[in-house]
């Protein structure tokens, strides 16, 4: 059993820390016991040094295959570096119809990286603190298992 714990954490370490230069910020938190309370936010501060360029961002979220829902709501709170504040509501579909994943997975566990916002650019330099908010009827959403922001430099294509 331990081998099984100790090989999920190579691996999510190496998924989620896996080298991309277009990557500008990629934080995640885990949730403990996989039961994240709506009271429980998670912040991530990413700092933003160009305004000149376009991003997009993305949710990143890690489940593992008990959990009941086939979508999950969130909230997203952005304080940008002047005090602006934007909250946004969410929903990301993780499931088809049928209940397969949509997500990578390996064993039980299901990885995404949604895309929240593309083609952006910031206003300003420095800190955007972010925080993620599970908007569900449960108040202790269960086999959650990490959540997360990423930005990335947007490449056209």
């Amino acid at each position: 059993m331990q081998k099984t714990k100790l090989a999920y954490f190579i691996l999510a370490i190496l998924f989620f820390t896996s080298c991309d230069k277009s990557i500008v910020f990629d934080e995640n938190k885990e949730i403990p016991l996989q039961s994240w309370n709506y009271k429980n936010r998670l912040p991530f501060d990413a700092i933003v040094n160009d305004t000149a360029k376009y991003y997009n961002v993305l949710l990143n979220l890690r489940i593992n295959g008990n959990y009941k829902y086939s979508n999950i709501f969130v909230w997203v709170h952005e304080t940008s570096p002047d005090k602006t504040i934007e909250k946004t509501r969410v929903e990301l579909s993780l499931a088809d119809d049928a209940g397969r994943w949509f997500g990578k997975g390996l064993g039980d566990l299901f990885d995404y990286n949604i895309a929240y916002k593309t083609k952006i650019k910031f206003h300003t330099t420095g800190v955007y603190r972010f925080e993620i908010e599970q908007n569900m009827r449960d108040d202790d959403l269960l086999n959650v298992a990490a959540a997360g922001i990423r930005i990335d430099e947007w490449e056209s294509e």
